[in-house]
């Protein structure tokens, strides 16, 4: 089936079916998800493309889960997921140690602050080359 830019219930960021608390990012305002609004614009080249939006007035922000979200942090749709739905994944959290096992022993900048890790902050040319500038 051809999508309809103009069909409101095809929209993948329509309000939810169950009304809940939500939050526009753009203006700040919270309300009831039933009271975002179905609009429909002309673009450029013509053609129409319906789309939901925050009601409020002057307000730019659109779609459910884009930037009109739950205000409730535990929010679940009426499927049990959400969009931001991680169950189930480990989180892949950055770990500072992680780096030193991976980092030869001789990279250049040693956790004394200088390049060569001898502990001198000077730039030197390597030895034998005295044509460097510096």
């Amino acid at each position: 089936m051809p999508e309809n830019p103009l069909d409101p219930d095809r929209d993948p960021f329509r309000p939810p079916e169950v009304p809940t608390e939500v939050s526009c990012l753009h203006c700040g305002q919270e309300y009831d998800s039933y009271l975002i609004e179905w609009r429909v614009e002309t673009d450029a080249e013509g053609k129409q493309h319906g789309f939901w939006c925050c009601p409020t007035p002057g307000c730019s922000g659109i779609g459910f889960g884009f930037d009109i979200l739950p205000t409730d942090p535990e929010y679940r749709d009426e499927h049990g997921g959400w969009v931001q739905d991680d169950e189930g994944e480990e989180e892949d959290e950055f770990d500072e140690n992680d780096l030193d096992d991976e980092m030869p022993d001789d990279f250049p900048g040693e956790p004394d602050g200088s390049p060569d890790g001898n502990g001198d902050t000077e730039h030197r040319p390597p030895d034998g080359d005295d044509s460097l500038p510096w």
